[in-house]
């Protein structure tokens, strides 16, 4: 994911310049992992405390040197949530 996340921040601010967005779109393990590892936490895995639900948002911020700066995570259609199958890990 890093790897992947890399290569195409880099290739949008080349392309776009300073400022430039990128979306990825994954699974949750690898969105969660990457989150951990951006975060500098542990990447032992409790699918339990997982914060990463379906439809959800993580973004990451890199200032000019590709260093992160910034994580953030949302969940715009958290209306649609209740009542569907919200397992840890699923």
């Amino acid at each position: 994911m890093a790897q992947a996340i890399s290569r195409h921040r880099d290739q949008a601010v080349e392309e776009h310049g300073p400022g430039a967005n990128i979306v990825v779109v994954s699974h949750q393990l690898p969105i969660w992992v990457t989150r951990l590892a951006t975060e500098g936490r542990s990447l032992a895995l409790n699918a339990f405390r997982r914060e990463c639900t379906l439809a959800s948002v993580t973004s990451i911020s890199f200032d000019r040197n590709g260093n992160a700066v910034d994580l953030t995570y949302s969940e715009p259609a958290a209306e649609l949530l209740p009542g569907t199958v919200n397992v840890p890990g699923a």
